[in-house]
């Protein structure tokens, strides 16, 4: 398992026990998709956010989390979307540190019985996740 080694925080939360995870290591898609797949599962929305580089001057991201802060959000979030959206299951995984182009910076799945309610479901998940204070993003550009 690619973060076994580097977790700085874990919360349980929400219906089958499901984690979020601030991590330093990337992160196994396939493993999260994995424990969230359930018989009363229909679907499974991902979201993959990576560092980009669109104007050829970034070369990075730095990304610093403030840990009992975020973890307090997240189990918030979570709790709202459960209970907005007629879904079944959420996960959020986070990336920590110095990234670069290309790494993966956070991942939110969302499991429910039919998919509209997923992608509604995960859309909000990504526009609130994004507004988070205690997680701070900076690019690292290139002199």
């Amino acid at each position: 398992m690619y973060f076994s080694n580097h977790l700085l925080y874990i919360l349980s939360v929400e219906k089958w026990g499901q984690k979020d995870l601030i991590a330093e290591e990337d992160f196994s898609i396939d493993e999260l998709v994995r424990k969230m797949k359930k018989p009363e599962i229909g679907a499974i929305v991902s979201y993959l956010g990576m560092v980009r580089d669109e104007d050829s001057e970034i070369k990075g991201m730095e990304i610093r989390i403030s840990e009992g802060e975020a973890g307090e959000e997240l189990e918030n979030l979570k709790r709202k979307a459960l209970d907005k959206f007629d879904i079944e299951a959420v996960e959020i995984v986070h990336r920590e540190g110095s990234l670069k182009v290309g790494d993966n910076i956070t991942l939110v799945l969302v499991g429910a019985k039919h998919r509209k309610e997923a992608f509604r479901a995960c859309e909000y998940l990504i526009d609130v996740l994004k507004t988070t204070k205690a997680i701070r993003r900076r690019e690292l550009r290139q002199k």
